[in-house]
């Protein structure tokens, strides 16, 4: 019996299928069947019902699985105890919207206790970035709560925050219903888990919105808004992230001023006005999506460590 014989095993019981497992680890098919035979013959009994179509396990390689995943789960820890630095690579995907404020400081914890690890980041969203670390392609990926994760899939949250209206001071109405209603509406791509709660919270609030334009860029709505074009609905983050970045370049730009001076009258654009979309509790979660069983775990739980301390 080898390990990679219990890997393959877990692997077709978390994925699914026989080509599902040789997708997620790089093999044939062939090959996988191969090292399921070969399991087979040293227990002397089949783990698989191939009269059925995909093979369904056994109750015998169901038990034989979860043990396997200890003994996996065991093989890594002592990997990782054994090796203090991980000298490979990290293929990462993460949403735009992440990688402005959560993410670098996350990865400068990373680096700390791994400095020979290289980091490989893939921006994408939220959908396609799950579906290639179910693929393999990704190791991990920072993603908004996926509405259902295919199997052998683990999905573990770190932040949530708030849906804020953002809009030109001279766009009409007062009331967020009013101001919603009333100007063209920048619409945050509908496909995104983000556009799908902003649709669904929308509904819900029984208004009725003008879309005039749709992107996936956050920080593009943000300008498009302050230029006077429309109005919109984002995560809170963004205006907090540039605000930030603001009150950080007027304190390394201004090094004289008047005492009475207040720096935040020179946040720009000042020309935007930012409200709670509603009352609710609707929250964006934000979370970090990987394979469950996974050669990289403890590169990835030490990342998740620092993403939950930001």
């Amino acid at each position: 019996m080898e390990i990679r014989q219990l890997k393959t095993l877990v692997s077709i019981l978390d994925y699914g299928g026989f080509a599902a497992a040789g997708e997620s680890l790089g093999l044939t098919q062939s090959a996988i069947s191969l090292q399921i035979k070969a399991l087979e013959k040293e227990f002397g009994e089949d783990l698989f019902d191939r009269s059925k179509r995909p093979p369904r396990p056994t109750a015998r390689a169901i038990s034989l699985a979860r043990k396997s995943r200890e003994i996996l789960r065991l093989c890594n820890d002592l990997g990782s105890s054994a090796d203090e630095h991980f000298s490979g690579s990290l293929q990462l995907g993460a949403v735009p919207s992440v990688q402005r404020m959560l993410l670098p400081k996350a990865l400068t914890e990373l680096r700390k206790t791994n400095p020979d690890l290289f980091i490989s980041i893939h921006t994408g969203l939220s959908g396609e970035l799950t579906r290639s670390v179910y693929r393999g392609i990704l190791d991990a990926a920072i993603v908004s709560e996926p509405s259902k994760l295919p199997m052998g899939m683990s999905w573990f949250p770190f932040a949530s925050e708030s849906l804020v209206v953002i809009s030109h001071k001279k766009a009409k109405g007062d009331s967020v219903k009013e101001i919603l209603e009333s100007n063209p509406y920048i619409q945050f791509k509908k496909s995104t888990r983000a556009g799908e709660l902003i649709e669904s919270e929308l509904k819900q609030m029984n208004i009725h919105i003008n879309p005039v334009l749709e992107t996936d860029n956050l920080d593009s709505i943000w300008q498009i808004v302050s230029s006077g074009m429309g109005v919109s609905i984002m995560p809170q983050h963004i205006p907090d992230s540039v605000i930030a970045e603001q009150l950080n370049e007027i304190t390394l730009n201004t090094e004289i001023r008047h005492l009475d001076e207040n720096p935040h009258d020179k946040l720009k654009p000042r020309n935007i006005n930012i409200r709670p979309l509603s009352k609710n509790t609707v929250k964006l979660i934000t979370g970090l999506v990987k394979r469950s069983a996974d050669p990289k775990a403890h590169l990835i739980k030490v990342l998740l460590q620092a993403l939950k301390h930001e």
